[in-house]
């Protein structure tokens, strides 16, 4: 059930009997930081902890799969913006923007200025130690587990350079300025998603928060996130999926659109809806509890909510978003192995 080959099967949109259970969010926890001897925030910029910590979810809980980094914050921060790189509890977060307007709340952004290139942008900074991270997981650990690299997405890095209110404001006053933006961006995230690629990365996994229903409007969806997704859906030699929080139902076609391989969908979003509305399009990742279930919930839960998601047809039962730090160890056990008689 949870071989790489499963996991690569799934991908490739293949029916598996017993789908494969994986981790392609964040993916950390503080007892995997006790158990392998790498911790946050040291993993977060040194590529052997990054693997070490990465390693954990296959060492310690039996899955396929290793993914690293664990924020979605790299990005930005290479392009300029302060981050508060956090703790064991807590990971970076985005605290301030060379490019935001000095009034945050209503400032209207102005387009963009000429940035770093490509190259620049992928080969210096924590984008570089996350290439180097997934050259040593290919590397040594390629052939058992299915390597699955995070990226950022657009309208979430623009979200981060900007700043949220800015970011809506002008969506409304001065849409072609956010759109300006988007395609300064987009040859950004296209270079550095190909090199994750030749990295050695088998799922290049796109996080992409502000293009929620939660966030924008899903009538707002096409023109402000997925006309930019070629970055991701242009990659050559590893599979893709589109990962948007919350409750996600109202753009699920807009997100097969894209062409994506898989979608990656949250605990908020009906796994049988979902599948009604994909219809075999695009391979169905998650979409099991992450709060809910694997941090407050049993290993029994954890095992209801994962076999709910394999009943409705997801083809890879993983959590609905990032793994919260708290989570029982022996919940993503039973994730693992949700398929067995408990």
């Amino acid at each position: 059930m949870n071989s790489k080959e499963a996991i690569l099967e799934a991908m490739a949109g293949h029916r598996i009997a017993v789908p494969p259970a994986a981790v392609f969010t964040q993916s950390a926890t503080m007892d995997l930081m006790d158990r392998t001897g790498c911790a946050w925030p040291e993993a977060h910029s040194d590529p052997d902890r990054m693997v070490g910590l990465a390693l954990g979810i296959s060492r310690f809980c039996g899955m396929s799969s290793a993914r690293v980094p664990f924020c979605v914050s790299a990005e930005a921060e290479r392009l300029g913006c302060r981050v508060r790189i956090g703790g064991r509890t807590a990971g970076p977060m985005v605290v301030a923007s060379p490019y935001a307007p000095a009034d945050r709340s209503f400032g209207t952004v102005v387009d963009p200025p000429e940035l770093m290139s490509e190259e620049e942008f992928s080969t210096g900074g924590r984008t570089a130690v996350i290439l180097a991270a997934l050259e040593k997981l290919h590397r040594q650990h390629g052939g058992d587990l299915a390597v699955v690299a995070g990226v950022t997405g657009p309208l979430t890095l623009l979200t981060q350079l900007l700043g949220a209110e800015p970011m809506l404001y002008s969506m409304v006053t001065a849409p072609a300025s956010i759109r300006a933006w988007m395609v300064r961006l987009e040859p950004l995230l296209n270079g550095y998603i190909q090199r994750l690629s030749d990295a050695g990365a088998d799922i290049v996994q796109m996080a992409e928060a502000s293009a929620s229903p939660d966030l924008i409007a899903p009538a707002d969806f096409r023109r402000f996130a997925g006309d930019y997704l070629g970055c991701l859906t242009g990659v050559k030699g590893a599979y893709t999926s589109l990962h948007i929080c919350g409750e996600a139902t109202a753009i699920i076609e807009n997100m097969v659109l894209t062409g994506v391989d898989a979608l990656s969908l949250d605990s908020h979003v009906d796994p049988l809806v979902a599948a009604a509305v994909v219809h075999g399009r695009a391979v169905l990742i998650g979409n099991v509890g992450p709060i809910r279930a694997l941090m407050t919930g049993t290993p029994t839960e954890v095992k209801q909510d994962a076999r709910a998601a394999a009943a409705a047809g997801f083809g890879i039962i993983a959590p609905g978003c990032g793994i919260p730090v708290t989570t029982p160890t022996a919940n993503l056990q039973a994730l693992a192995h949700y398929a067995e008689k408990d």
